[in-house]
């Protein structure tokens, strides 16, 4: 039976419990006062006290400041509503949630009535022309991204992207809430030396916590090349030519809703069409058409703490710390092009604590599809971390992941090495259905506030990780070193620092042990699945 997996994240994301307790234990944060005024102060990459120097007055030019309607459509308090602290922190997490500020204060004033909301751009023009390398294989890029375009809020994206697998060329383009202050179009295409794909979506997303509704409809056609590999070969063990197309719709709707909380009920239909080919073989593909639905439940209570110097430096930072469960039924029936009807859960979980000097988390998703009582297919993840940040200057991070699937797609197994998992490792090290992955890494920042424009600095790492398949031996690298970081502070968005290593590999059944200098961006955990 073909397997089963949704491609609408955002609507299927898997959940573990539910627990109707959560909404019960929020507290009310209203003042009892109402919002008489509400003053909207936006700054630009540089205010009028900093941009002293020519360079800085140049790049002030250059940046459109995001427009006041952009601002005040992310208000979630107005003039007359009542006073909520909740809302209004909720308010900033909108804000910086476009990644084009680079600071965001929603205070009120000493009178409790007049919110003064404060937003200061950071610079969104970020010329492309980063670069990774482990060893002998490099991954590069050049282009532009534009995060802010007119001062919209809105994602321009074009780029091309040359790794050992492939090039790229891509173009795409995303305008948060500009149809009726609401909706939100996104596209995008990229043209590969071995395909291409395009795709595009239209949301109405939930706005806020106290959100009512979402709908959001999607659809993404890829051809192309899918390469597949084993045991750590860095050449292609298989080769696949795959036609895939899906389109889906999904809507959600609150049954209990507030700042500090919710309880929504979503149901997703899709229809997709999935075929492969080997290479070598005329390419006149079958057609595979199949359809499913799924329904879910979710419940959160919100919980979210503000923190600096975590992925970025410097700047301020949202993490979610919210107790979120979902739980749900995917359902594929024999008569939407299914051989035989196939029923499985949908389940994934997540929470986060305070503790003294930092926070930790736990994540975990889990899905899977039955069929005539048997495991057909499934995949689970299960990762945690916890960050300690002593002083403003110093931050440690320990992560570790487990990660599980069953029947997975061609080309959609776990895959580590060049930019994901241990950084010392050559892309396609670790391939597998099954993966582990802990890291620890220390970082102390020497020049918080260089020149009023960069961060920068030091730290040390030691990880471990891999990917094997069911049945075989587990395989495995360490690796571990010292580094450089270094940071943009008047930059928006969530891009971390860039790294620049020194690491000592130690040898494996494939690759021998040595000293490498290895250079990319953010966690090396980000990218994984």
């Amino acid at each position: 039976m073909p397997r089963f997996r949704s491609q609408c994240f955002r609507v299927v994301a898997p959940l573990l419990v539910l627990s109707p307790t959560l909404l019960a234990q929020q507290a009310p944060g209203d003042t009892g006062r109402l919002v008489q005024r509400v003053i909207v102060e936006r700054h630009d990459v540089y205010d009028s006290l900093e941009a002293t120097r020519w360079t800085r007055r140049i790049a002030n030019q250059l940046h459109v400041r995001t427009r006041q309607r952009v601002v005040e459509r992310e208000l979630l308090l107005r003039e007359g509503d009542m006073l909520d602290s909740a809302r209004a922190a909720e308010t900033g997490r909108n804000l910086r949630r476009l990644q084009v500020f680079r600071d965001v204060a929603v205070d009120t004033s000493a009178d409790g009535r007049t919110v003064r909301v404060i937003t200061k751009d950071g610079w969104t023009t970020r010329p492309y022309a980063t670069f990774r390398s482990t060893g002998g294989q490099r991954l590069f890029s050049i282009g532009v991204l534009e995060t802010n375009f007119l001062g919209l809020a809105a994602t321009l994206d074009a780029r091309y992207v040359q790794d050992p697998d492939r090039s790229l060329l891509r173009f795409a383009f995303r305008a948060p809430r500009v149809v009726n202050n609401q909706v939100t179009p996104s596209m995008f295409y990229n043209r590969l030396s071995d395909g291409y794909s395009y795709g595009g979506a239209i949301e109405k997303p939930f706005f806020s916590l106290s959100s009512r509704n979402a709908v959001l409809a999607s659809f993404l056609d890829f051809r192309g090349r899918v390469l597949r590999f084993r045991d750590g070969t860095l050449s292609a063990t298989d080769s696949l030519n795959r036609r895939f197309t899906i389109g889906a719709i999904s809507a959600s709707h609150a049954l209990r809703a507030s700042p500090r909380g919710y309880l929504r009920l979503g149901a997703m239909a899709q229809v997709r069409r999935d075929d492969f080919v080997p290479r070598g073989v005329p390419a006149t593909f079958a057609r595979t058409t199949t359809g499913a639905l799924t329904t879910f439940l979710d419940v959160s209570n919100a919980d979210f703490l503000l923190t600096r110097n975590f992925r970025m430096m410097g700047q301020p930072e949202d993490v979610d710390l919210s107790t979120t469960f979902r739980v749900g039924v995917a359902v594929a029936p024999a008569a939407l092009g299914y051989p035989r009807t196939g029923v499985g859960p949908v389940l994934s979980a997540r929470t986060g604590v305070r503790i003294p000097h930092g926070f930790a988390q736990v994540i975990g998703r889990a899905n899977g599809l039955l069929s005539g009582g048997v495991l057909d297919s499934g995949t689970a993840n299960l990762s945690g971390s916890l960050v300690l940040q002593p002083g403003r200057r110093h931050l440690l991070v320990a992560f570790s992941m487990f990660g599980w699937d069953h029947n997975a797609y061609p080309g959609e197994e776990f895959d580590l090495g060049l930019s994901r998992g241990p950084r010392a490792f050559a892309l396609h090290s670790f391939t597998g259905d099954r993966q582990r992955y802990s890291m620890l890494e220390y970082r102390y920042t020497v020049l918080p506030d260089f020149l009023g424009s960069f961060a920068a600095g030091v730290a040390a790492f030691a990880e471990t990780g891999g990917a094997w398949y069911q049945g075989s031996r587990p395989r495995d690298g360490q690796d571990a070193g010292v580094g450089l970081r270094f940071a943009p502070i008047r930059s928006a968005g969530t891009v971390g620092a860039t790294r620049l290593d020194l690491v000592r590999r130690f040898a494996t059944d494939r690759l021998p042990g040595g000293w490498l200098v290895v250079l990319g961006t953010g966690f090396t955990f980000d990218g994984l699945r």
